[in-house]
């Protein structure tokens, strides 16, 4: 992984607002726009540290790019996205991001994450603590201001063991394998895919 690490200048501190999901070490909130700069900066000082992750479309806006924050501004609470940003809080910096899209009600009343961490800001057990914050603000019922899901799934590259571990940890669990899933860097890569359904939230590690 990158080892690049962001300026001063870069990790600019953003005034939050009211915070949606509070941890110890990090807070998730919905994007805003004084966010904009500090977003931008992160993504592109992060990019060859991600890049090896995600999935690029051939076209369109430059996802490290100065516009890749509309997409956030615009999409961060739909019916179908929640998009969060992951707030260290003691610098009230932008360390990363959440995203739970694909939400299909109905019968199926299911989700899925997709998530990263800016270079640099790894193995502070950061993603960790975000998730579970997220995955238990998803599987909360929408009577006491959560999504009420009752399934959510994340799928990953079996390459990428801190994805996996921070997986393991939260409580998902492996369910299957799919070849040639997803394009990555032009190549169609084999991923894992995972979940995990309402009734986990009994286990030790999602208790509140």
């Amino acid at each position: 992984m990158s080892d690049n690490q962001m300026s001063d200048n870069q990790m600019s501190t953003i005034e939050m607002p009211e915070p949606s999901k509070r941890g110890e070490s990090v807070l998730l909130r919905f994007p805003v726009e004084a966010d904009r700069d500090a977003f931008v900066a992160l993504r592109q000082a992060s990019r060859e540290h991600l890049e090896r992750w995600e999935p690029i479309p051939p076209s369109g806006p430059d996802p490290f790019g100065p516009g890749c924050f509309d997409r956030e501004i615009n999409n961060h609470n739909t019916e179908r996205e929640q998009r969060w940003l992951i707030i260290e809080q003691s610098t009230n910096s932008i360390v990363g991001k959440i995203t739970l899209g694909n939400i299909e009600r109905g019968p199926f009343n299911n989700g899925r994450f997709g998530y990263w961490l800016g270079a640099g800001f790894e193995g502070k057990g950061y993603m960790l603590e975000a998730l579970t914050l997220a995955v238990r603000h998803a599987f909360t019922p929408m009577a006491e201001g959560g999504l009420g899901l009752h399934r959510v799934n994340a799928n990953i590259m079996p390459s990428n063991g801190r994805s996996r571990a921070v997986l393991e940890r939260v409580g998902f669990v492996k369910e299957g394998y799919s070849e040639k899933y997803l394009q990555i860097r032009g190549v169609y890569e084999d991923h894992e895919r995972w979940a995990m359904t309402v009734e986990s939230i009994a286990e030790p590690r999602l208790a509140r």
